[in-house]
């Protein structure tokens, strides 16, 4: 099948800027419990602040949309991105200066959805802006992905809205209703609990890894020491000062100080004495014999990070710099009891769709939402260990579900950037039994001055 990403006509996406905030601790953040539209405000002007504009150009007219990936919020959290955007155009037309001017048009002209393909969300917002673009729709969009698991903990999803009788019978939103609140699941539903396929995508996302650790024979000790080494990845990052540029308004702001014993990283899941031995004394956390612990899963986490993303041709127009292209995605099913390895089914997709194999690639993020499941993917695509999450990942830094797959974007372009160029994917497994994949590529320094590429 012929490629689409090859199309003469196809307009050529690219990325001119990256930014997310630092991924705290959901509950036990550096702001306890951080406001959805507070995130995504931070990330917009940062992003946009980031982009010198003509003096006669509004951010309010050059964006034509806008992407919010989000697991958790359900319809409230269209509410809270709207608001966040806004806010965020604003303070990136105020600028660095303090000057409270306004966009000369209303911030809220540019028009904005909500995707949600699980833990995907993030990445699939920004493919949804890529290819809006790529086929000549639109010109520039807002990428953003964003979860306060906080305000939205993970024993409410999948419950439905509370039904308000009094209200000619509305649900309201979830947000902040008591747990008696819910009188509904998808277990409720007569079709789902006679099928046993149905069944099967109910299946809780941590028995799933225990599935899989099961199913391919995975043991605890290299579970343990993949998730020790994610963590030692991780500090050593900042320590260097690699995760620096990411951040919220790092382009004008210095960088944070070096962390001390008092003062814990920004990303302040992160433990760098965490080791093999220290992680085997925790008890699996979802079967009885499972090797599965809260050890060696990816944390609950409060976090959001985006990418402005413009067709070429606009990016020269305006003088703004290519981070990156994008070039393909790929999604693929699989077994939901076996949901983590999904990126075994979805990376050949994708890679296909670009015309390119394992070797060609020259880093991978791999969402670690458990080390059974990364360890399997690793594996099984055959991917060299010393390419894959060079700078930790989810176990460490944690994956707030809906933010993770735009962290990962924003992570790998700096990455690739600082390494002077290449191609990286971002991968991740997805709730119900999924995978999905995208390949995103640097210009190499010699390839700006005219050497010829694969891709």
């Amino acid at each position: 099948m012929a490629s689409p990403m090859a199309s003469p006509m196809a307009q050529q996406v690219v990325v001119v800027s990256v930014s997310r905030t630092p991924l705290t601790r959901a509950l036990r953040g550096a702001s306890s419990a951080p406001y959805t539209a507070s995130l995504i405000s931070c990330v917009t002007a940062d992003l946009l602040g980031r982009c010198a504009l003509p003096a006669e150009a509004d951010w309010a007219a050059v964006l034509d949309d806008v992407a919010v990936g989000n697991v958790m919020a359900g319809p409230g959290g269209g509410v809270a991105a709207r608001i966040g955007v806004a806010a965020g155009i604003r303070q990136a037309a105020a600028g660095c200066s303090g000057d409270v001017a306004a966009p000369t048009l209303d911030p809220l002209k540019v028009p904005l959805k909500m995707v949600s393909r699980q833990c995907a969300s993030g990445l699939q917002a920004a493919v949804d802006v890529a290819c809006s673009i790529r086929a000549g729709l639109t010109s520039c969009g807002l990428a953003l992905g964003v979860e306060s698991m906080s305000y939205h903990p993970m024993e409410d999803f999948g419950k439905a809205p509370h039904v308000d009788e009094e209200h000619d019978g509305l649900p309201l939103a979830n947000d902040g209703l008591p747990d008696e609140a819910y009188d509904d699941d998808p277990a409720s539903n007569p079709e789902a609990l006679h099928s046993s396929s149905n069944d099967a995508v109910m299946t809780p996302m941590g028995a799933t890894s225990d599935f899989v650790a099961k199913e391919y024979g995975i043991k605890r000790e290299e579970q343990d020491a993949f998730a020790a080494a994610s963590h030692r990845k991780a500090a050593e990052a900042w320590e260097k000062g690699l995760f620096d540029y990411e951040l919220c308004e790092a382009g004008s702001s210095p960088p944070p100080p070096a962390p001390t014993e008092s003062r814990p990283y920004p990303d302040n899941g992160i433990r760098p004495s965490t080791t093999a031995a220290s992680l085997k004394s925790l008890k699996p956390a979802f079967a009885a014999e499972g090797s599965t612990t809260a050890g060696n899963s990816s944390q609950l986490t409060d976090g959001c990070a985006g990418l402005l993303l413009m067709s070429r041709s606009l990016a020269s127009s305006l003088s703004l710099p290519v981070l990156a292209t994008f070039v393909s995605f790929a999604a693929a099913g699989v077994p939901p009891r076996l949901m983590g390895v999904g990126p075994v089914a979805a990376v050949p997709k994708a890679l296909s769709l670009a015309s390119l194999s394992v070797p060609d690639v020259d880093l991978w993020e791999v969402n670690e939402a458990f080390a059974s499941q990364s360890l399997r993917c690793v594996s099984a695509l055959g991917l060299p260990p010393e390419k894959v999450n060079v700078n930790g990942g989810a176990i460490a830094l944690g994956h707030p579900l809906g933010c993770t797959g735009a962290r990962q974007v924003v992570t790998l372009v700096s990455e690739l950037g600082r390494r002077g160029g290449g191609v990286g994917v971002t991968t991740m497994c997805v709730g119900t039994g999924m995978g999905c994949a995208a390949v995103w590529k640097v210009e190499r320094r010699e390839e700006e001055g005219g050497a010829s590429s694969k891709l």
